[in-house]
């Protein structure tokens, strides 16, 4: 795989994977503003948890940064990470009657252990771009999740649903995507055949894991032991 246009590949590889995820249960009835609330709560406190651990990655990719400038990138998205999802997952907690300390103190399950433990293997284990490739499938999709939602007019009469949407169909979220993607991009087109193609790998395991997330969040998943 050549690196010209290597994040559009890579999306076009995980297309079925995608259209799986847009059609998952939890985001139709999101949509359609009949979600229980319950599942709602489970997720929010889920993905505050698998947060945590993403902001973790980013500041590993800082550290392995060689150029300031890229250093410099990644400490912003860091800070954005912490600001545009954390502080609106930390409103919604509060709208939805879930306590700071308890918020804070949530256990992964199961699901979200492995992703995350996939997305740290990779930040320690990979180079920059190998780290970027596995964090993009969060956040893009998330993208394309925040367009089709708002197609949606019974969301918008849900103030809890209609502004997690909001979220991740704002300017700020859609240019930070697009950094994410120009970053995959570069980093292909200075990278090997070897490494572009664990960027492949780790973009496609990290699709999959969310899919495995929004399973997860619906069927609100406990350790069975």
């Amino acid at each position: 795989m050549s690196a010209g246009g290597f994040s559009d590949r890579l999306r076009e590889e995980v297309s079925s994977i995608w259209e799986r995820i847009f059609t998952h249960p939890f985001l139709v009835e999101m949509g359609e503003a009949r979600l229980p609330l319950d599942k709602f709560r489970f997720y929010v406190r889920q993905d505050y948890s698998y947060l945590m651990e993403f902001a973790r990655c980013l500041g590993i990719a800082a550290a392995k940064a060689e150029e300031r400038e890229t250093m410099r990138t990644f400490a912003s998205l860091l800070e954005a990470s912490l600001t545009v999802e954390v502080e609106m997952l930390e409103g919604l907690a509060e709208r939805l009657g879930i306590p700071p300390e308890d918020l804070r103190a949530s256990e992964p399950a199961p699901t979200n252990e492995a992703y995350t433990c996939h997305l740290l293997y990779v930040a320690y284990s990979g180079t920059v771009g190998e780290i970027m490739a596995a964090m993009l499938p969060c956040m893009w999709s998330y993208q394309e999740i925040g367009e089709r939602m708002g197609e949606d007019a019974a969301l918008w009469r849900h103030p809890i649903y209609s502004e997690w949407c909001s979220t991740y169909r704002s300017k700020e979220y859609i240019d930070l995507v697009d950094l994410y993607r120009g970053l995959v991009d570069r980093f292909a087109s200075e990278s090997g055949a070897s490494v572009r193609e664990r960027m492949r790998r780790h973009f496609l395991l990290s699709s999959r894991y969310e899919y495995l997330f929004w399973d997860m969040a619906y069927r609100k998943e406990t350790w069975p032991v």
